[in-house]
């Protein structure tokens, strides 16, 4: 309603709101969905159990491995890159002699969980999903933070983000498309406006870079001009 009335005035989402939406779209597809809620039952199976909780620490060097943040989704990625980085302790945890002769190793829970831990798929789909999650949360970063204005930068480190996803799957469409999708609806339908190309061109920084590559293509300037 304001904007019909004052046609200069824009209005324009709450960015971080708006790609915490695109990793909840991605985390209803496999394998996102499916490899988090794997991640989520191995933690909460080894975490309410104290003895193998303490056992896991041990062999994680007292490193936790979900790490919760106020963005729901970001705590997805940030928890998938922790297992990652504890991938070769989590596998020694569940092929050792003191979780094999542990009671809850013989449990169908316990089973289940060393299966998952030193199943490779497992593994592959966790680094799928990072090659996703990682280009979006610094994204997110960028949006949710205070140490500079993001709105010069917005349309930028999308297309960034977008590039540096298509470069980690080596430019097979396949692997990417489905969550390319999920951003390009998202940003187009709900994030995008013309104000965030104005940012662009207005941004110094990143003009006098675009100019020289010239890489500004015409949309850019169509919505610098309409704004």
């Amino acid at each position: 309603m304001m904007e019909a009335m004052y046609p200069h005035i824009y209005w324009t989402p709450y960015a971080a709101y708006c790609i915490n939406l695109m990793f909840g779209d991605i985390f209803k597809e496999n394998p996102y969905a499916s490899v988090f809620t794997k991640a989520v039952k191995i933690y909460s199976y080894i975490s309410q159990r104290p003895l193998l909780l303490n056992l896991m620490m041990k062999f994680t060097n007292e490193r936790n491995l979900v790490r919760p943040v106020k963005i729901r989704f970001a705590t997805a990625i940030l928890t998938l890159h922790s297992f990652y980085l504890q991938k070769k302790n989590l596998r020694k945890l569940v092929l050792s002699n003191e979780w094999k002769d542990n009671r809850y190793a013989k449990e169908a829970a316990g089973k289940e969980t060393a299966k998952v831990l030193i199943s490779p798929s497992f593994w592959n789909d966790v680094v799928r999903a990072l090659k996703v999650g990682g280009p979006l949360i610094r994204v997110l970063r960028m949006v949710d933070g205070e140490r500079k204005p993001p709105m010069g930068y917005l349309y930028e480190i999308m297309d960034r983000a977008k590039e540096t996803i298509e470069t980690s799957f080596e430019g097979d469409v396949r692997k990417y498309e489905k969550v390319f999708e999920i951003i390009d609806s998202r940003w187009s339908n709900q994030l995008h406006r013309p104000l965030h190309a104005a940012g662009h061109l207005l941004n110094p920084r990143l003009f006098y870079k675009n100019t020289r590559n010239n890489t500004l293509d015409s949309e850019v300037w169509v919505e610098y001009h309409q704004c």
